[in-house]
């Protein structure tokens, strides 16, 4: 495969990967809300983030998530290249292992740092469940991004 064959390869595999995973990711944490699990809506609490304003914050928070979904992926594939590991199964293990580690962090950092400081009050406190379902909706996303780095052919 030449170069720019891998490049387009590249980016139309993390694109695919981060959008399917970021979408993945939203379903499972929206089961989560409505299961009684968490409580929220993590689109509008980025977005709420960054624009300190309800008045556009769910349709800037899709498209910041969908975009950090997207450059996520193209990290995730750039390291599985980096191993040697864009075949199944060991994508979709690095997908899940780095899916794990991506919601340890995001999670500690919502319970500890962000919710303090959210400019809606409903998102001041981030406990346990909050930071289990980040936890969780970033493991199926490293596992959809894993997966479609693994069948792709890349």
């Amino acid at each position: 495969m030449n170069a720019i064959s891998l490049l387009i390869s590249y980016l139309a595999t993390s694109i695919a990967a981060g959008v399917l995973g970021g979408a993945a990711m939203l379903g499972a944490m929206g089961l989560m809300t409505r299961g009684g699990l968490s409580r929220g809506n993590m689109v509008e609490a980025l977005g709420g983030l960054i624009t300190k304003s309800r008045a556009n914050a769910f349709r800037v928070g899709l498209i910041a998530h969908a975009l950090s979904a997207v450059v996520f992926a193209m990290i995730y594939a750039f390291g599985m290249l980096w191993l040697g590991a864009t075949g199944m199964p060991q994508a979709l293990v690095l997908g899940l292992a780095g899916g794990f580690f991506h919601g340890l962090i995001v999670s500690l950092m919502l319970v500890w740092v962000v919710a303090e400081g959210h400019p809606f009050e409903e998102y001041n406190e981030a406990g346990l469940a909050v930071g289990v379902a980040h936890l969780f909706g970033h493991v199926v996303y490293g596992a959809v991004v894993g997966l479609v780095i693994g069948i792709s052919p890349l």
